[in-house]
């Protein structure tokens, strides 16, 4: 053994056990110096530079608030970076990344720079205690080329106003030879990393933890007594032997890159604009030789905050109306009472469609837009039918409709609510929920004959887009949306979405070469948007068919969404208090041609899934799991998972797995995709509004694992249940689970 091989050695050990002291240390001294468990989510964490919470360039073990959501930008030359943040769980943060490198182009012969997509993860391991720090792995560019892949695990503790931080890092974090891959050790397939893969989108588990060495990185994070001003100062091991001496921009001379320091320094500012929103400023040193900025935008989808809308007190009215029951009216006075609940019903927001009176119960199917708190709307339209109740009637019921199909009904008494209302908000455990009356002989139905035929149009601009092209970053399109709704009577609608060009870019989207083996239902998304830069989106008839309480069904014709049209439709069935469903699904479409006129392509299948939904008791998390056929004529499963925050949004990701091998879908090896659905209430400062918006992302446009875009009919049937807590799944936790079960009473403190 060489005398310069145990100097290495004995310098690594030296270096690890000075690390370990420090850990030691660390703990004595806050075991002294917070005698009692402090609050340690009181402070803002900010983001690094990838975008998950950390130092600057280094990962550290906090976390977010649950359900935190962020979008921001780095800049550090040659590095750009655009990335978005979601707190999925209190213990797991997932960060999707863009970077561009503008030290290589993005193809040979190619001027647009070098162009890189990822994913992170970071789950927490143990929470920080006033002995123990709070410890966390994490995996960064996960599923990616793996050009900036790493793994660590990494500790932080805090002691009064300075968060400590240590971790050990491999791949990109691993640029500095500290220590031996211990890893390595015990799999010899870990001893080496390897280099990256120009397309990725495969998951590699063998190259998790591997690589030649270790290394350890650190910093701190001081508090200080400005408000929301912090200073971050850390040890960075980042490998840049990828760049290291070479021309930071590739069409540019005389501008080498260097590491001139492995310390760097930064100032974070947090800035409050509301109660649930913050915006954070990063300016700082990095490398000895480079300024970097960091500027993101937050805010929490599990924060509620205050109440916008209030239902206030009131001493509910009798009826003028000289009867004791609605038989006992003449034919004026009883389209004098049918027309005053409708109109006191659409001044408040609400169409009605039908006003039944069944004995001793009134009750009103109505459709609303108004409220995304269903409660808000149960309350108002029942006091409504409680001013216009006859004295026979003692049960009022709310019929909500959505589409022409009933998904969710509630029954409540007249007395109980007219004192109620006499304080403000009625109680939800005063209201019934899905209680079905029994239909009598005598029932009356009187329909709402101003609502049908009805038209409905809109008007609103909408963006579309291709992210990371080989000629262009982001190519997009600005479009006026016209959108149109003609019912023709409860449940039967045609629906119309006519796209016109504003503006674009499209002048460079000149190619596209689609992969893998399966037709292309989906990779000619180029023809689509530059042939049809206007043109018919969406025409198609929709009938909605209330089977019974249990079972709905959908049949849809025309041209279902702007790549395909077709025939087919959609049954479900939910069973009365279970928290799951079945659904079949069916569609014979053929290819619509690239300008989205009225024209089809030769292209046809038939396509449909079997779907099994379930609420979990876990985090509001809702799974759906779909087996059948797709447009392509692959066979397979798709499994979607998703979860539901305080507010009403909905974050989730999918995964189709088909029998389209690696090789015959391409570039990616399977289809994924990240969403989410956000209540447009959020951004209503004093009114409020039930309108939702969605957006989804993949990594890449894939053929295989591809369903017609016609919607569900379970997140049309959830849609209003889903929004009264008392109606959801009750959730557990693992702390309850874990701490038993039993009947015996809790002691009571003398």
């Amino acid at each position: 053994m060489s005398s310069e091989y145990l100097i290495i050695k004995q310098t690594k050990l030296k270096i690890l056990t000075l690390h370990i002291v420090s850990i030691i240390l660390l703990s004595q001294l806050s075991i002294s110096l917070l005698a009692e468990e402090e609050d340690f989510k009181s402070y803002n964490y900010s983001q690094n530079t990838y975008g998950g919470i950390g130092l600057i360039q280094t990962p550290s073990a906090r976390f977010s608030e649950d359900g935190e959501f962020l979008f921001g930008f780095s800049s550090e030359h040659p590095y750009n970076r655009m990335f978005s943040k979601m707190q999925i769980f209190p213990w797991l943060e997932a960060v999707v990344r863009y970077t561009e490198g503008k030290y290589k182009p993005y193809q040979d012969g190619i001027q647009q720079t070098w162009k890189d997509k990822g994913i992170d993860f970071k789950i927490k391991l143990i929470n920080e205690s006033a002995k123990l720090p709070q410890l966390a792995i994490g995996l960064t560019d996960f599923g990616g080329t793996g050009a900036y892949s790493s793994e660590y695990i990494v500790a932080s503790k805090r002691i009064s106003d300075i968060d400590f931080t240590i971790g050990m890092g491999w791949g990109k974090l691993a640029g500095l030879d500290h220590l031996n891959n211990f890893v390595g050790e015990f799999d010899k397939d870990r001893s080496v990393r390897g280099g990256y893969e120009s397309l990725g989108g495969k998951i590699n588990l063998k190259r998790f933890f591997s690589g030649e060495n270790i290394s350890i990185f650190g910093g701190l994070e001081y508090f200080t007594p400005i408000d929301n001003l912090s200073l971050k100062i850390e040890y960075d091991t980042s490998d840049y032997s990828d760049v290291e001496g070479i021309e930071s921009n590739f069409f540019k001379i005389g501008d080498i890159f260097s590491v001139d320091s492995r310390f760097n320094y930064s100032l974070n500012y947090s800035l409050r604009p509301s109660e649930r929103d913050k915006v954070d400023f990063s300016l700082g040193f990095i490398r000895g030789n480079t300024i970097y900025t960091n500027v993101s935008l937050h805010s929490n989808l599990n924060f509620r905050g205050t109440p916008k809308i209030v239902i206030g007190g009131e001493k509910l009215r009798n009826t003028n109306l000289r009867a004791r029951s609605y038989i006992d009216l003449d034919r004026n006075r009883k389209k004098f009472l049918t027309d005053r609940i409708i109109k006191e019903m659409a001044n408040a927001g609400f169409v009605t469609h039908r006003i039944i009176f069944n004995d001793n119960e009134l009750a009103a199917e109505i459709s609303q837009g108004v409220y995304q708190e269903t409660l808000n709307f149960i309350d108002l339209a029942s006091r409504i039918l409680a001013n216009n109740a006859l004295p026979n009637i003692d049960t009022l019921t709310v019929i909500n409709i959505d589409q022409g199909i009933e998904t969710l009904r509630s029954s409540i008494n007249r007395d109980v609510l007219k004192n109620a209302a006499l304080t403000g908000p009625t109680p939800v455990e005063l209201i019934n929920f899905n209680n079905y009356s029994i239909v009598e002989d005598e029932t009356l139905i009187i329909e709402n004959e101003y609502l049908y035929p009805n038209f409905y149009w809109e008007i609103r601009p909408t963006a579309l887009g291709t992210l990371q092209h080989q000629e262009r970053f982001y190519f997009w399109q600005l479009q006026a949306l016209i959108h149109t709704e003609y019912s023709f009577r409860k449940g039967l609608y045609l629906t119309t979405d006519i796209g016109i060009n504003i503006a674009n870019n499209f002048e460079d989207y000149t190619y596209h070469i689609p992969d893998g083996e399966l037709y292309h239902v989906r990779q000619d998304r180029r023809l689509f948007l530059t042939e049809g830069e206007s043109g018919i989106r969406k025409m198609a008839f929709d009938y909605l068919i209330d089977i019974n309480p249990n079972i709905k069904a959908k049949l849809s014709a025309g041209y279902l969404e702007w790549m395909f049209g077709g025939i087919g439709g959609e049954v479900i069935y939910m069973p009365e208090s279970k928290n799951w469903a079945l659904g079949f699904d069916a569609y014979y479409v053929k290819q619509r041609d690239f300008d989205q006129k009225f024209s089809f392509q030769d292209y046809n299948t038939l396509t449909g899934f079997l779907t099994y939904y379930r609420d979990i008791p876990f985090y509001d998390l809702r799974l759906k799991v779909s087996a059948g056929k797709y447009l392509a004529n692959d066979k397979g499963v798709t499994v979607d998972i998703s979860r539901r925050f305080k507010t009403g949004a909905r974050v989730g990701g999918m995964v189709a797995l088909t029998d389209c091998d690696p090789a015959c879908v391409g570039e990616g090896s399977f289809n994924k995709w990240i969403y989410f659905e956000l209540p447009m209430d959020l951004f209503y400062l004093s009114s409020s509004t039930r309108n939702k918006t969605g957006y989804s992302w993949a990594p890449l446009t894939k053929d295989a694992g591809q369903r017609i875009e016609v919607g569900s009919l379970y997140g049309l049937m959830m849609s209003a249940t889903d929004e009264v807590d008392s109606l959801r799944q009750k959730q557990w936790s693992f702390k309850k689970i874990l701490s038993g079960f039993g009947t015996k009473p809790k002691s009571q403190k003398l």
